[in-house]
């Protein structure tokens, strides 16, 4: 069956075909309500279908919200996704949603691509490590993306344009920090991520902030990224260090075991959950005790991490919350309300944490 044209409901109604043009594809410019409802019924009466560009051209946006998210299987962004796409769902709006792979390249063409699409709104997950030319063109499609109707919204870092939301990642590893050392822990390794997020940033000078208020400092940074991708390297050198400890500190004189102790095991900051998750798997398939000879700390709070044995020592976030906000922000700029507890700093909204004891560390009640 051919698909209806509009002029052919134009011609029902009686009226010009931009006048069914402006009725129909949703235009600022709307006729008198006794045309409208004419042309309404026409088009109900035929059958007829709105075209998704001509309505776009018309509002000079499609009415779609843009997600760019650099991997859909890592649980952090997949639950910000959800929240997101929910919301969104909520009030009748579709989110194309473009996965980067962290790619700078990747998310260059994300946005270029959504600039055309003509979105009302983009929200940007993740951070980049731009060149010179890459951020100069990053800024210029934010411009064109401003320019042409579309709200900004950024989760963990400022891009300079648009609204921010950040987890309160300092405090939580500060929380992280103290934990452990009343726990007993004495020797710490901690996550270096080679990307520089911000918030991993933000987390690991936390987490030192948190050992020297109890006289102690950091012993080891292991290189590698926070992306969920990393895990199994990054676990390979924790196992390492664990293991190397293990052995110095139960070997007595003459080879004799003593009793081991916290202040005698290494404590890992993994910066995220799913870090740490890598890391507690090859733990235990090392035959490495978690938490007597190693101590793990996650950060952020995704389900795996409850439901894992032990389960982790992590700051839970709210990060369907923090997804759902997001799109809020997209859809009711400027009135948009905060939920509960959350702060503003600057015009960045702050996403507080929740501490939560696990059995991937020692407690000071042990």
């Amino acid at each position: 069956m051919a698909r209806v044209r509009l002029v052919e409901v134009a011609t029902a109604a009686g009226v010009s075909l931009a006048t069914a043009s402006r009725v129909l594809n949703g235009s600022a410019r709307r006729p008198g309500r006794e045309v409208t409802q004419k042309v309404q019924a026409a088009a109900r009466e035929l059958g007829y279908l709105p075209n998704a560009s001509a309505q776009a051209l018309a509002r000079s946006t499609s009415g779609l919200l843009g997600l760019v998210i650099p991997d859909l299987e890592d649980p952090y962004y997949a639950a910000i996704a959800s929240g997101f796409q929910r919301t969104a769902s909520a009030q009748r709006r579709l989110v194309l949603v473009i996965q980067t792979g962290g790619q700078p390249s990747s998310t260059l063409a994300a946005l270029g691509s959504l600039r055309v699409h003509q979105v009302a709104g983009v929200l940007v997950l993740g951070s980049l490590n731009l060149g010179v030319s890459e951020q100069s063109e990053f800024r210029g499609l934010l411009a064109e993306l401003v320019e042409g109707g579309a709200g900004i919204v950024s989760i963990g870092r400022d891009l300079g344009v648009g609204g921010v939301i950040r987890p309160d990642d300092r405090a939580g590893a500060v929380a992280l920090a103290q934990a452990a050392v009343a726990g007993g822990y004495r020797y710490f390794a901690v996550l270096e991520d080679t990307s520089r997020a911000p918030s991993a940033v933000a987390r690991a000078e936390g987490f030192a902030a948190g050992l020297q208020a109890a006289g102690l400092d950091i012993d080891h940074r292991v290189r590698g990224s926070v992306a969920a991708s990393s895990g199994r390297e990054v676990a390979a050198a924790v196992v390492r260090l664990a293991r190397a400890r293990s052995r110095g500190v139960t070997a007595g004189p003459g080879g004799d075991e003593s009793r081991r102790s916290a202040e005698g095991s290494l404590g890992f900051f993994a910066i995220t959950d799913a870090i740490a998750l890598a890391v507690l798997g090859r733990a235990q398939q090392a035959g490495i005790r978690v938490p007597e000879e190693l101590g793990i700390l996650g950060f952020d709070g995704i389900a795996a991490g409850r439901d894992c044995w032990p389960g982790l020592t992590t700051v839970d976030l709210p990060l369907r919350e923090m997804g759902r906000h997001a799109a809020r922000m997209l859809l009711e700029p400027g009135s948009a309300e905060r939920p509960a507890g959350w702060t503003c700093q600057g015009g960045t909204v702050i996403a507080p944490g929740r501490f939560r004891a696990g059995g991937s560390t020692l407690r000071a009640s042990r």
